[in-house]
């Protein structure tokens, strides 16, 4: 084979195949041999098939047949397909994503078929791949030496664009020129210069204006034989490319251009996720890390951190479920960013916690900045949830000031306030919570207000102070707000609930406990909540206690609402009569409800006889 083109064919950053029409190797370019530990000599004169693992040797015979049997000059793309090369030393750790690209050559009276092998999977691979590892196999007959023109036909061919250059030189051995020696169809494609109107020309004369240091630093290639690399963009074409220039022959130098584009974007993609929550656009912790380093500087002094944290989110998550939680988070990043100057960095540290950096900003400057985004929040819900933001900072005033210690004061601040405003944001999402419950089912708030009502009269006629009895018509409105996390179909299907369907209402009690046990003035309450499906025998849900294990309150609930869901209408029946349910306490006192209070509840509030 002509030097030249072997050296250039070794340099390409992607694997070179060469097949003669028996399917044996007849050329293996330097690139596999760096990189897949096989050398070329291993390999020349072996049939590929003869090396193909068995589970993948159809899939590969139809492709190389088939572009032999048709003559085409086309390409085959296989992407993603792992190939395995044997006796390489193969591991899991060396399978990557590629591109086979396979083309019929035609030399003489003799078919070829060229397999260009062209890693894609820079930016996901791990780090202990091998770079660019692509394989194949072998099995052959002889090794050959081809003519310059076999090989030629190879570069043509490539994805990547070559082309070889001599250099011109002064009286004082100085590059000021170079001349254009061959070049390949994508070298075409890829510059827009076209072959018959550049070859034999000099750069200056297709391009007078370049930059002399270019010519330079091509030159400075040709004559020390050091080879470079280096990325560009260019802006007329929005493309980006990596160039390659190396030095086959004293004096000579070829430029090898790939088009990364592709590369660059998911470069780009994946920097900007390394710094960005996910779920906001915002800065993540990773960013402000190093942020505050490089902004924690005397030029930015005085600078002030502001921590915000988003009041009542976990309550919300198990009330209406983590989406929309995520849509608070969401809309209280948008409401931060909205309040804030171009120049100041916003991140989200996790969870409901964000943290804002100010630079050049004192204390008075901070205080206005908060009030804006305190306003902005007042004007924003998400569903009917009010958003509550808690916020507290600190400036840095000195540069001796320690700018951790900075922070840690500003989270402080912002807990102390957290302590006042997130219990008053509580109160305001239940409230919330009721009225989008009884949106969802007028039924249930109907019964909730008659359970209320019917629990009141219970502590009255048990002689309860008045504390109690308030509690008591308190957690019997609130008895039910569990179900606001149950599927509205469930709750208003006309037809007998399935069996994964009442499992789903069960959970309506241990729901409810959540949500009432995050505000503090509801805490006892929430046990109430938790217990009311228990049963005196102890056979209820959910934790099966019996008797006086059940709380005192749950057990008065437990009555109560059994009894007004008999004698209401439901969605998939009809209300039973006042007497029917009575009989059914009755029939049921000693194994599902306390039998005194079941004497009470007849005898004293109903006015019926036991």
């Amino acid at each position: 084979m002509d030097k030249l083109f072997e050296l250039i064919l070794g340099k390409i950053n992607s694997g070179i195949i060469l097949l003669n029409e028996q399917l044996n190797i007849e050329f293996w370019n330097s690139w596999l041999e760096q990189y897949t530990g096989t050398k070329a000599c291993e390999v020349i004169g072996k049939n590929i098939l003869d090396i193909i693992p068995e589970f993948k040797k159809n899939y590969y015979i139809e492709i190389l047949r088939n572009a032999m049997k048709t003559g085409q000059n086309m390409f085959y793309s296989a992407a993603f397909h792992p190939i395995f090369l044997y006796p390489c030393n193969y591991s899991e750790d060396m399978l990557i994503k590629q591109n086979l690209q396979v083309e019929p050559i035609f030399y003489e009276d003799k078919k070829y078929i060229s397999l260009q092998i062209i890693d894609i999977s820079n930016q996901f691979k791990r780090v202990n791949m091998l770079k660019n590892q692509i394989i194949y196999n072998k099995k052959a007959e002889k090794a050959l030496k081809e003519s310059e023109e076999k090989y030629r036909l190879l570069i043509t061919q490539m994805k990547q664009g070559v082309a070889v250059h001599e250099l011109i030189l002064n009286e004082k051995n100085e590059a000021v020129d170079y001349r254009f020696i061959d070049v390949n169809a994508s070298f075409e494609r890829l510059t827009g210069f076209k072959y018959k109107d550049i070859i034999g020309k000099t750069i200056l004369e297709i391009v007078p204006n370049i930059d002399k240091l270019q010519i330079e630093k091509f030159g400075n290639v040709a004559l020390t034989g050091v080879p470079i690399k280096y990325e560009t963009y260019d802006e007329k074409l929005n493309k980006y490319f990596e160039f390659v220039v190396y030095s086959p022959r004293y004096k000579q130098f070829a430029v090898i251009i790939s088009d990364i584009t592709l590369r660059k974007i998911a470069e780009k993609q994946i920097l900007h996720l390394s710094y960005h929550d996910q779920l906001t656009g915002v800065y993540n912790r990773r960013f402000y890390e190093e942020e505050l380093e490089r902004i924690d500087l005397e030029e930015n002094i005085p600078l002030t951190i502001v921590m915000a944290d988003v009041n009542g989110l976990k309550l919300i998550n198990d009330s209406f479920g983590h989406i929309m939680g995520d849509e608070l988070i969401k809309k209280v990043a948008e409401v931060i960013k909205k309040g804030c100057r171009p120049k100041d960095v916003v991140a989200r540290l996790g969870g409901d916690e964000f943290v804002i950096l100010l630079p050049n900003t004192d204390e008075d400057e901070a205080e206005k900045i908060v009030k804006n985004m305190k306003d902005l929040a007042l004007r924003e819900k998400v569903g009917s949830i009010n958003i509550s933001i808690s916020f507290g900072y600190e400036t840095k005033r000195n540069k001796d000031d320690n700018i951790q210690g900075i922070f840690k004061k500003a989270e402080d601040r912002m807990y102390k306030k957290k302590l006042f405003e997130s219990p008053s944001m509580r109160g305001k999402t239940i409230s919330a919570i009721i009225s989008t419950l009884h949106e969802k089912n007028k039924r249930e708030e109907q019964h909730s207000l008659r359970v209320s009502e019917l629990c009141k009269n219970m502590g009255i006629m048990l002689e309860l102070n008045e504390h109690k009895i308030e509690e008591l018509k308190t957690v019997g409105l609130l008895h039910d707000i569990g179900k606001i996390a149950i599927e509205e179909y469930i709750l208003n299907k006309p037809d007998k609930l399935s069996v994964d369907e009442r499992k789903e209402i069960m959970r309506h009690s241990e729901i409810g406990y959540r949500i009432l046990s995050t505000v503090n003035d509801l805490s006892e309450m929430a046990e109430y909540v938790l217990s009311h499906h228990e049963r005196w025998d102890g056979k209820g849900y959910p934790k099966g206690l019996k008797k006086e294990e059940i709380p005192f309150e749950s057990r008065i609930i437990s009555i109560v609402d059994t009894y007004d869901a008999m004698t209401s209408e439901r969605s998939y029946r009809k209300a039973m009569d006042e007497e029917f349910a009575i009989e059914e306490l009755k029939k049921n006192a000693g194994l599902q409800f306390d039998p005194k209070l079941v004497n009470v509840f007849i005898v004293k509030v109903l006015g019926k006889e036991m």
